[in-house]
C-alpha cells in the first residue's frame, strides 16, 4: 500500500512538474520572442526631363545628362523631352528588437524596395538593408548590409529626387562590419566594407570567363577600411569627418606577346575623405558637406582609374587613379510647409600619373570620367500632413564633358561641351 501511495504521489509530482516545465518553457519563449515592427512607404514619382540622363531605372535616379552625339553633324541624340510616372521607389522594412544577448541590446533591420537592378530590371524586389546590431552603453557592433559610413546619417541632404544629391553626395549601401564607440558627444566609427551593388569597375576583358561586378574588390581580399568621427553639441550643431582606404585588383590574367599568359598581381590602392557641418533647429536645417578622393566610383560619384604603364612582352600593367572633389549645400526651412534648396559643384582633378598611350587612346574604367566639372541647383517646396508628404522640385543639373584635346599626362581635356538637364519632379509619399 505504501509503495502504491508513493507511486501515486510520484505521478502527481511528475504531472505538476511537467505542467510547470511547459509553463516555464512557454514563458521563456514569450520572453525570448523578438518584437517585429513593420515600416515603409508608398512613393509615387512623376517627372519630366529636357535631357536624358545616365539611365538608372527610367531616369528616376538622375545623376548627370548623358552627353552623346551621333553622325557627322554631331547630333545630340539625348537632348530631348521625356516624362514618366512610377512607384518603384516604394519601400518595405522590418525592425527586429531582442532578445538581449552578451549584455547588449540586440536589434536588426530587413529592408526592401522595388528598384532592383536599375539598369536591367528596375522593377525587381531587392534587398536594401539587412543587419544585426549589438548595442552596449557606449558602443555598438553592426554586422550586415547598410549605408556606407560616408553617406552619414547625421548629414544627408533633403531633396525630392531619389538620387539624394548624387553624384555630388555619395550613395552606397554595402555589406560591412562596423564598430561605434561614443565619448560624450563624439561618435567614432571603424568599418570594414565590401562591395555588392555599388562596385568598383574591373579592367578584365578576357573572354569565356564570367564574373560578378564586385570582382575587382573581392580579388583584392582586404575590405575597404573606413574611419569616421561625428560630433554633436546641444543636438543642434553637428560636425564630422572621415577617411577611407580601398584596394582593388584590376586584372586576374595578363596576355603578352605571342600568346604568353600569366597571372596578374597588381593591386591598386586609393584614398577618400569627407567632411561636413550641419546646424539644425525645430524649423531650420542647414548642411555643408564635401568629398575628395581617388577612384570614388563605388560611391556613385565620378572616378575610376587607368593604365599608367604597359609591357607588351608580358602584358603587365600598372595603374593610376582619377581624383575628384565635390561640395554641396542644403538648407530647409519649415515644418508642415517647407522650403528647401540644394546646390552642388564638382570638379575632375585628373590622374595622379600619366596615362599610357595605346595608339592615341588611353585605357580607363570607372564612371563619369569625361566629366570635367558639374553643378546642380534644386529648390523645392514640400507639404507634410499626417503620414503624407508632397514635394515639388525643380532640378537643374549641368556638366562640362571633355570632347577634344585629351591630355595623357593627367587624363583631362582641353576643350569641353556643356550638357544641361532641366527636371521638374513631383513626389507623393505615404508613410506607414
Amino acid at each position: 500500500m505504501r509503495n502504491l501511495y508513493q507511486m501515486k504521489n510520484l505521478k502527481k509530482f511528475s504531472f505538476v512538474a511537467l505542467i510547470l516545465l511547459i509553463g516555464l518553457g512557454n514563458y521563456a519563449q514569450e520572453q525570448a520572442k523578438p518584437a517585429v515592427e513593420f515600416y515603409g512607404f508608398i512613393r509615387v514619382d512623376a517627372y519630366t526631363d529636357s535631357y536624358k540622363g545616365l539611365d538608372l531605372g527610367h531616369d528616376i535616379f538622375y545623376l548627370l545628362p548623358n552627353y552623346d552625339v551621333v553622325g557627322d553633324n554631331k547630333l545630340e541624340i539625348n537632348e530631348c523631352q521625356s516624362a514618366n510616372l512610377t512607384a518603384i521607389a516604394s519601400r518595405l522594412g522590418a525592425k527586429i528588437n531582442g532578445p538581449d544577448v552578451f549584455n547588449a541590446k540586440l536589434t536588426g533591420v530587413m529592408e526592401f524596395d522595388f528598384a532592383g537592378n536599375l539598369r536591367s530590371d528596375p522593377t525587381l524586389f531587392r534587398i536594401r538593408q539587412a543587419f544585426s546590431q549589438l548595442s552596449w552603453e557606449k558602443s555598438s557592433l553592426l554586422i550586415g548590409q547598410t549605408w556606407h559610413p560616408f553617406f552619414g546619417a547625421p548629414s544627408v541632404p533633403t531633396v525630392a529626387g531619389l538620387n539624394t544629391g548624387a553624384p555630388f553626395h555619395t550613395f552606397n549601401r554595402s555589406p560591412m562590419i562596423r564598430y561605434n564607440y561614443k565619448l560624450g558627444g563624439l561618435n567614432l566609427t571603424f568599418a570594414g566594407v565590401y562591395e555588392m551593388q555599388y562596385t568598383t569597375a574591373t579592367i578584365d576583358t578576357y573572354p569565356n570567363r564570367r564574373f560578378t561586378t564586385n570582382h575587382a574588390k573581392r580579388n583584392a581580399v582586404l575590405p575597404e577600411l573606413v574611419f569616421t568621427a561625428d560630433f554633436v553639441a546641444n543636438n543642434k550643431l553637428f560636425a564630422g569627418a572621415g577617411a577611407e582606404y580601398k584596394t582593388i585588383k584590376p586584372r586576374m590574367l595578363l596576355e603578352g606577346a605571342e600568346g604568353a599568359v600569366s597571372k596578374a598581381t597588381e593591386i591598386v590602392a586609393s584614398t577618400g575623405f569627407v567632411g561636413y557641418l550641419r546646424y539644425k533647429t525645430d524649423k531650420l536645417n542647414v548642411l555643408l558637406k564635401g568629398y575628395m578622393g581617388e577612384n570614388l566610383s563605388h560611391l556613385v560619384m565620378p572616378g575610376g582609374y587607368g593604365v599608367a604603364t604597359y609591357d607588351a612582352a608580358t602584358g603587365k600593367e600598372t595603374y593610376t587613379n582619377y581624383s575628384f572633389y565635390t561640395v554641396m549645400f542644403n538648407a530647409v526651412y519649415g515644418k508642415e510647409l517647407q522650403l528647401g534648396v540644394f546646390a552642388g559643384y564638382g570638379q575632375n582633378l585628373g590622374t595622379g600619373k600619366a596615362l599610357y598611350n595605346f595608339d592615341d587612346k588611353a585605357k580607363t574604367v570607372g564612371s563619369m570620367q569625361t566629366v570635367q566639372d558639374m553643378m546642380r541647383i534644386a529648390p523645392h517646396l514640400a507639404y507634410n500632413k499626417g503620414k503624407m508628404r508632397f514635394v515639388l522640385e525643380y532640378e537643374m543639373t549641368s556638366a562640362n564633358f571633355g570632347t577634344g584635346g585629351f591630355n595623357f599626362s593627367n587624363g583631362l581635356y582641353s576643350t569641353t561641351t556643356n550638357a544641361t538637364n532641366n527636371r521638374v519632379i513631383c513626389t507623393m509619399t505615404h508613410f506607414f
